[in-house]
């Protein structure tokens, strides 16, 4: 079912609107045309919940400015 899916990707660390955002972005990327969109959900899930996240944050991407206060 997909709500034992969501609770395996929520018991890998991540927040609720985290999910959200990478299945969004899973979707978006697997999704083929003619599919059915719930199979590339189920698939999407299936991946959060199976898969470790890396446990190193990302570098700053190249010519990111980096932000300053207002004051």
């Amino acid at each position: 079912m997909r709500s034992d899916q969501i609770h395996r990707a929520l018991a890998r660390g991540m927040n609720r609107f985290e999910v959200c955002q990478l299945v969004s972005k899973g979707v978006k990327a697997t999704h083929k045309t003619g599919s059915r969109f719930e199979n590339s959900i189920n698939d999407v899930l299936e991946y959060l919940g199976t898969h470790e996240r890396p446990s190193e944050e990302l570098p700053p991407a190249q010519g990111a400015k980096q932000l300053r206060t207002a004051a």
